[in-house]
Order: structure tokens, then sequence, then C-alpha cells
């Protein structure tokens, strides 16, 4: 992204709560267009990082608009970044995902697919609004916690199975990422 689309915003970055933050430094925010995007993801957050790491995901911060204060409370990731190698039924499944920092789903959003069946399991409004709330300890698996569509179950296990697992990734950085700062 060119530095003249970049925006950057001073922060005060401290561990609260082992959540994380700022001390003085700065964030490089994302594009307008792309901040639009996340946010239907993650509603409660009002800025967002650009894309890095690793497993690319961007930071979702709350900035308390008294103080100036962001504390980091969740992650933006699209699946297909994050677990590149999961396939459902004849492609992969490029879902937006919010994530808050206590590991729960905001919000999901498919942003591809070329799924054969895909018009009557991943695209109707169901499949995606039966994440949100789900924790990264739920099982995720089709006739228990996912609902299935009927002649579409390698699809919509597909697409289950690469929330769950790029959810659980973009977790276990930030995990290490917290422990690492003790």
């Amino acid at each position: 992204m060119p530095i003249a689309t970049r925006l950057c915003v001073a922060v005060v970055l401290a561990l609260v709560c082992g959540a994380g933050a700022a001390r003085s430094a700065t964030i490089d925010r994302a594009s307008p267009e792309d901040e639009k995007l996340y946010k239907s993801v993650f509603p409660d957050a009002n800025i967002f990082s650009v894309k890095g790491g690793a497993k690319p995901h961007v930071r979702a911060y709350k900035l308390d608009p008294t103080t100036g204060d962001a504390t980091v409370v969740g992650f933006v990731f699209r699946t297909d970044e994050v677990e590149p190698d999961e396939y459902a039924y004849s492609s992969q499944i490029a879902q937006l995902v919010g994530l808050t920092t206590a590991g729960k789903i905001t919000a999901v959003k498919v942003i591809s697919h070329r799924e054969p069946f895909g018009y009557f399991s991943v695209d109707p409004p169901d499949y995606v609004s039966q994440y949100q709330g789900k924790s990264i300890l739920n099982t995720f698996e089709v006739g228990e916690d996912i609902d299935a569509v009927t002649r579409a179950t390698i699809t919509i296990d597909g697409g289950a199975r690469v929330i769950k697992k790029s959810a659980r990734r973009i977790m276990q950085l930030y995990l290490a990422e917290q422990k690492a700062k003790k």
C-alpha cells in the first residue's frame, strides 16, 4: 500500500488486562475502503491496522475519544490467507472473519468461492449468521453446532473447518505475543 494512502494515528499502547495496546506508537491504518470492509465483520472497532503478520491479519482497535487511548479488541482476517491449503468441495471458500481477543467470532462474510452448490449452502445469510458469537472452543462440526444444508455438507464442512482453523491460528499468535510481553 503506498505510503500516501496510509493514515497514521498516534495511540497510547498499554497492556490492559492482557488485551494489549500502545504506548506512544503509531498505527498504520488501513485505507478508508478497507476499514469499511473490516467494520462489516467487526462493527465495534473504530480503527483498523494495515494487514500484516506471518498469518496475514488486521488488528481491530477501540479508540477512547476522550483520552485518545486505543485498545486492541480483536482481529480481522481472510480464511484463505491464514489457511491457504484448506479446500471445500471444489475450491477455497474465502471468508472475512472478525474475532475478539477473547476468541469470539463477531461476524463472517463470504468473499468468494467456486463451489457448485454455494448458492444454497454458503451464499445464504443463514450460513454466515450462525457463526456470530461462536467461540474458538466450539467444535464447528456440521450437524452439531453448525447447520448443514442437504446435499452440500462437504461445502459447509469445508467452510466451517477453515473458519475454525484460521481463528484458532490467529488466537495462538495473539496469545504467544501476550505471553512474550510478560
